[in-house]
């Protein structure tokens, strides 16, 4: 009869001394020719020293590269005898203290290769066990290419400062050159200009029944030409003083602001038709000042150019326009414009209509972009030809401040 046997698995105990022997052997050499490989190929400098005489006892190709030394003048050689680890150690005293400490790293240290190159490397060395014996790994890497790119990044940076304190200066001068032509306009062109306006005044009424209808008419364009001066050179001043203007951010009540806006307008529109739609406003974070003119601008805008419809109307709102900015738009279907030249109209001195349609310098437009690109914002407008017109203007939302949403409801405002 036959017995049946079983394939048992051998293990490293029941395994023969000489068997067992060989495995560690066979693991030992793979593990060293593996630590080979990347010692041969590392891209970083290595040197091995022994602990107890800090003779060097290996070196890997690519210090022997960076250092311009071959491998038999640095193998056995005291790491103190070498030219360029004199800096770190210069006697055997250091180096005694480099074992003791076990781990010790430069950032930035200065080498001298053989050929007399400068080069700047980081340092590290560490003690371990080899076997039955201690020895000290030095890994060190070329960082000469990156302390030259820090180095004009540095440069550069200076040079920056440089020119940004020569552009504050330039900068400082010409607002006081600024400062200085708007008190020549508002003093050495004002006085001019209320002469001309008190002498025409004066001519009118001293020889005006003696004068004929088309000299009566010449004057009378003297004088408003010489008012249209002035307020061209008002709106100039202000237009310059909004650039220096602090801005002096309040958290602002559109609502309110709106009604405090068009009441302004109460003279000019009496006796005309208008139908003003105002829409719940939210808060916003502004210099309130300033955003009444853009308002005051905006809305003399709609009224004047309405003045032409038996029915004028006037809508002021929010439009949703995400998280970012908060929205206004004021609508009118006053006269409109060619929407080509849409991006034109913030430009200074930009009219689409003559004077003696309408009244104006051109600047004011310009103003409401000033002021709302200083908040941050954007101004644009939609128009077309006898069709009316919508202004836009955006005020950055603060991050966790008091805006509120739009609101579709609305409320009419009486205006005149």
């Amino acid at each position: 009869m036959m017995k049946n046997s079983q394939n048992t698995s051998v293990t490293d105990e029941e395994m023969p001394i000489e068997q067992a022997e060989t495995r560690t052997e066979q693991a030992l050499r793979a593990s060293e020719l593996s630590y080979r490989r990347l010692f041969e190929a590392a891209k970083d400098g290595i040197l091995i020293l022994e602990a107890d005489t800090g003779r060097i006892s290996d070196v890997n190709p690519f210090l022997i590269e960076m250092l311009g030394f071959s491998h038999g003048e640095l193998v056995g050689t005291p790491i103190w005898e070498l030219g360029p680890f004199r800096d770190i150690v210069s006697n055997k005293a250091k180096f005694e203290q480099l074992q003791q400490q076990g781990y010790v790293r430069y950032e930035n240290l200065p080498l001298e290769t053989r050929d007399g190159r400068r080069i700047a490397v980081e340092f590290v060395s560490n003690v371990y066990e080899a076997g039955d014996k201690h020895v000290i790994q030095c890994n060190v890497r070329d960082i000469t290419e990156r302390k030259h790119a820090e180095d004009e990044i540095r440069r550069l940076n200076a040079e920056l400062e440089q020119r940004v304190v020569a552009r504050t200066a330039e900068l400082e001068a010409a607002n006081k050159e600024l400062e200085a032509f708007s008190y020549s306009v508002s003093h050495d062109l004002r006085a001019p200009l209320r002469h001309v306006i008190g002498f025409v005044e004066l001519l009118e009424q001293d020889a005006g029944p003696s004068l004929s209808k088309t000299s009566l008419q010449h004057l009378t364009t003297i004088s408003q030409s010489a008012k249209r001066m002035g307020d061209l050179i008002d709106d100039l001043l202000a237009f310059s003083r909004l650039g220096r203007a602090t801005l002096q951010k309040t958290d602002v009540n559109l609502d309110e602001l709106i009604r405090e806006a068009l009441g302004d307008f109460q003279a000019e529109t009496k006796g005309r038709n208008i139908i003003c739609k105002i829409h719940p406003l939210p808060s916003v974070r502004a210099d309130r000042a300033l955003l009444r003119m853009v308002l005051i601008n905006l809305i003399s805008n709609a009224v004047k150019f309405t003045g032409t419809r038996v029915e004028a109307k006037i809508e002021i709102g929010c439009t949703p326009n995400g998280n970012s900015e908060t929205v206004i738009f004021i609508r009118d279907n006053g006269a409109g414009f060619d929407p080509q030249y849409a991006q034109k109209l913030f430009n200074m001195f930009q009219r689409l209509h003559s004077q003696t349609e309408f009244e104006g310098t051109g600047i004011g437009l310009a103003n409401v972009q000033r002021i709302i690109q200083r908040h941050g914002g954007r101004t644009w407008a939609e128009g077309v030809v006898d069709g009316g017109a919508t202004f836009y203007f955006s005020i950055p939302k603060q991050s966790g401040g008091i805006h509120e949403h739009c609101d579709e409801k609305h409320q009419k405002h009486p205006v005149g």
